[in-house]
């Protein structure tokens, strides 16, 4: 995988693993950040910094588990595909 860091003018490799671990702890801490609270504190799992689009070529079978993953385990609400076709 090539990795270019912030303000770097060369690219790097760096191993798929790594690639993952950065994408996901970056995926996490912005979810942490920008949860939406209630009025007495309480967090929701509901987040408007991270969405997804999904392509033409999903089926509904794929569609259905991005949709359940996304929104029920990460609190993305902002989910959507190409599936029009």
């Amino acid at each position: 995988v090539k990795y270019r860091a912030p303000r770097a003018k060369q690219w790097t490799e760096i191993s798929l693993d790594r690639a993952m671990d950065m994408v996901a702890e970056r995926v996490w801490e912005s979810r942490k950040r920008t949860f939406v609270r209630q009025e007495n504190g309480a967090t929701i799992n509901h987040t408007t910094a991270i969405c997804h689009l999904g392509g033409a070529t999903l089926d509904n079978e794929e569609n259905y588990l991005i949709k359940k993953l996304f929104t029920g385990g990460l609190g993305m609400v902002c989910v959507s595909n190409q599936a029009r076709i």
